[in-house]
């Protein structure tokens, strides 16, 4: 038995997929080999308890234990725990926390975002008590508050509360600041207008400057010192060096009586002008997150549950599956679910994009976060908390904008050297000036002004703050992009692949043909429903519709299996004859794999799909199936073209249909009669070549989706094509498709402006101070400056124009 060491919190996770003792045993001794832990498996409990040993690196020790239960096939329960941070100056604030993080045992994949001010971290499920929580995140250097995915108005407004006391009290400090200054600015607007020299009493600049360097510049001390104590560098210290070093030269000059200048303007107009940068790009950073706050704010905090006979007001927590939930005019959906009674019009514009309400009737599907319009409703839930629609598009834009482009790895390397480099620079600068002229207060001031220019802030801001706003005017339009990888590549593709069914066309098909050799129509689509029972295919659909609408009582099936892109078989029991019949529904190619003879006589339209159907070895019948084209799919296809993009549109219904749709709305290139494996095939050939996207809706996409450079799944598709989709569109309208492309294409020019004028003023400034051409002042001007020129210019993004789609 492994000797557990108890110097660090044990962890017991679930583990899944064992199948005996001697599963556990192997596990067990799998996990022993990794570094630094000691683990019990209990194949009874299913469970692993494993211990950390002290003095060992544990930053990728879960991470490690994860991707051996992958490896292994088995699976624990994963959670993700989103924080609020307080008191990030700049992006190396940032990244130490995510260094402090990372190190704790029980966390993996650590991520921030200093642009929203977020940390989030991947855990298992119970891993930290909340004690355990409490005391790690009271050991960080910056206030951390857990965001909760319920009771989402409560915890806005405490939020909004402590933001308005926290806004209030810079403000105030802001403001005395300014005041303390303004003589200094009167004095120096003097000598500019009049070319005299009228400086302030000595004694009275001492008294201005002393309360604003160690009251208002108190965060900038506390900042450093935080960043000293974790054995880092960053803007705080940069600003805290620098006005000390101004204040205390002219403090020493005051109090021996030389006959020199004093610099205790520099010091109080630094901290003044850098403290109203601050404020205003933390106003600014607010800005960016203004979608998914909207899309947060859609969670209400209570549902209207019935409880026998009455409907009782409960917490959103307590809502169950299955419950009947009333919601009143005006309201918004606590849950996804079924209209079981009611009609009404709801507005579902800021989860999908759609401009107009839509009629909802008894047993339209309703979305948590849709807006209520002029009727009550009764609503069977079906998915509550986070497995509603709204907590899954909140949960992947919230992924989306915390994680990183690649060329942040890069950012995120030059800010951990940066602060390191300036304080090299400074000290360069101060002993050039020093050595070469002797002249101590230049050589000094000089430096300062190096300090003070360098703040990397612009730099850590340019990429997250265009992702946060890029994704979230996405989510406004109903596009939901999963990662920054996915933004960045989607404006350089090439071509777009395009499956037919459910995408190109409604997926709601209608028979419009049957025939049935013995004249028993009516029992053929009885018997091949019931083969369809089991099938999510838009065709199956279509065939069960039907029967249900002409009220035709469907026949059950047994032992049925489908053949990928040609059809599907099972066992039907003959009433007449009391004996079981292989019945067999598919295209031509299902046909001849059972040697199944089609009459040529056959009149079927060449623009609609066919089903032929055989019973005991014989051909029974047939049934055509039309497919409307979706009304938007001429102007999607159109939209493409004129951006460049070539279109091919992949197939398995036959020849005749795919060549009508292709030429009807003007498609480059069309293949069809095509397996899953065959499509995915088709799609790597053209990968060779081109940067290539596939957009679909069924698991038979799942495959070529998955292959895809980029992969666009359809709102209402199957789960398999949306989990393996990079976008999703949230309703089915395909000109969203190019929609998509233009807002990538803003994004990532966002991304490249950001950091060319972050990198082009770090490259400018700090030569120009370190040459004497700008003043401690100025240069704190300048550098909030630049952090306010990039978030804004991130913010310009929500002027996109986007054509509105009717």
């Amino acid at each position: 038995m492994a000797t557990l060491h108890t110097s660090l919190p044990l962890l017991s996770i679930p583990i899944y997929g064992m199948n005996c003792v001697g599963c556990a045993g192997k596990l067990q001794s799998a996990l022993n080999e990794i570094e630094g832990i000691s683990s019990e498996v209990n194949f009874a409990l299913e469970k692993a308890q494993i211990s950390f040993k002290e003095n060992h690196d544990h930053s990728k020790t879960l991470s490690t234990i994860i991707t051996l239960l992958d490896k292994k096939n088995y699976q624990t329960d994963r959670q993700a725990l989103i924080f609020d941070v307080v008191g990030w100056s700049c992006v190396s604030c940032a990244n130490k926390t995510v260094a402090a993080l990372s190190k704790h045992p029980f966390t993996f994949n650590v991520q921030s975002n200093f642009a929203t001010e977020t940390v989030q971290l991947q855990t298992l499920q119970g891993a930290f008590t909340k004690m355990q929580l409490d005391e790690l995140l009271a050991s960080l250097s910056y206030q951390l508050t857990e965001k909760t995915q319920q009771n989402f108005q409560t915890q806005q407004a405490t939020k909004l509360t402590n933001q308005k006391k926290r806004d209030k009290k810079v403000l105030t400090l802001l403001a005395i600041s300014t005041l303390l200054s303004l003589p200094f600015i009167l004095s120096m607007l003097v000598m500019f207008i009049t070319g005299s020299h009228h400086f302030l009493p000595r004694g009275l600049e001492f008294l201005l400057a002393t309360p604003v360097q160690f009251i208002i510049g108190a965060r900038f001390y506390k900042g450093a010192w935080n960043s000293l104590k974790d054995k880092s560098a960053n803007m705080d210290l940069l600003v805290a060096l620098g006005t000390s070093a101004a204040y205390f030269y002219s403090l020493y000059i005051l109090i021996t009586g030389l006959d020199q200048p004093l610099y205790f303007e520099s010091s109080t107009l630094v901290i003044t002008l850098v403290t109203l940068g601050k404020y205003l790009e933390h106003r600014a950073k607010q800005s960016t997150s203004s979608a998914i706050n909207a899309l947060m704010a859609l969670r209400p905090d209570t549902a209207f549950v019935k409880k026998g006979k009455i409907f009782v007001s409960v917490n959103i927590d307590e809502v169950q599956q299955g419950d009947i939930v009333q919601l009143a005019i005006g309201e918004k959906a606590p849950v996804d679910g079924i209209i079981i009674e009611g009609t009404s019009y709801l507005d579902e514009s800021l989860l999908t994009g759609e401009s107009k309400p839509l009629l909802k009737e008894p047993q339209s599907t309703v979305i948590a976060g849709s807006i209520n319009g002029e009727g009550v409703l009764l609503i069977k839930t079906t998915a509550v908390g986070e497995s509603t629609s709204l907590s899954k598009i909140i949960h992947l834009v919230e992924n989306a904008q915390m994680s990183k482009a690649p060329i942040m790895q890069l950012v995120d390397k030059i800010s951990a050297i940066f602060v390191p480099i300036v304080l090299v620079i400074a000290a360069l600068t101060f002993s050039i000036w020093y050595f070469t002229t002797g002249d101590f207060q230049q050589a000094l001031i000089n430096a300062v002004a190096v300090l003070v220019i360098a703040c990397p802030c612009a730099l850590g801001l340019a990429t997250p703050t265009a992702v946060v706003v890029g994704t979230g005017v996405a989510a406004q339009q109903g596009i939901l992009i999963k990662d920054i990888k996915t933004l960045q590549q989607v404006f350089r593709l090439q071509t777009i692949i395009f499956d037919k069914t459910g995408t190109l066309t409604e997926g709601k098909g209608s028979i419009t043909h049957c025939y049935s050799v013995d004249n028993n129509d009516e029992l053929m689509l009885a018997q091949l429903a019931g083969l369809q029972m089991g099938s999510k295919h838009p065709i199956a659909k279509t065939i069960k519709d039907y029967c249900s609408e002409k009220q035709i009582e469907v026949i059950a099936a047994s032992d049925i299996s489908a053949v990928n892109g040609e059809g599907i078989q099972g066992i039907v029991i003959s009433k007449e004859k009391a004996t079981s019949e292989i019945l067999i529904a598919g295209n031509q190619q299902m046909m001849a794999r059972f040697s199944i003879s089609i009459p040529k006589k056959l009149d079927l339209p060449n623009e609609q799909t066919i089903v032929y159907i055989a019973k005991s070895g014989q051909f029974w019948g047939v049934i055509s199936i039309s497919d409307k084209l979706r009304e938007m799919s001429q102007d999607a296809i159109s939209e493409l073209k004129q951006r460049g993009l070539q279109t091919i549109m992949l197939s398995g219904d036959k020849h005749s249909v795919v060549q009508y749709i292709a030429q009807k709305l003007h498609i480059d290139e069309y293949h069809s009669e095509l397996k899953p494996e065959q499509k995915l095939n088709k799609l790597i050939e053209l990968q060779k070549n081109s940067q290539v996207a596939m957009v679909g809706d069924g698991v038979n996409d799942a495959p070529a989706l998955a292959q895809a450079d980029i992969s666009i799944a359809m709102g209402t598709g199957s789960d398999a094509a949306k989990e393996t989709a990079s976008i999703t569109l949230m309703r089915n309208d395909p000109r969203l498709v190019a929609i998509a492309i233009d807002i990538s294409k803003a994004t990532w020019h966002k991304i490249q402006q950001n950091l060319f004028l972050a990198f082009i003023f770090n490259t400018v400034a700090i030569p120009a101070a370190a040459m004497g051409y700008l003043s401690p002042a100025i240069a704190g001007a300048a550098m909030a400056l630049s952090s306010i020129t990039v978030l804004t210019n991130s913010l310009l993004l929500k002027r996109l124009k986007i054509k509105e789609l009717s």
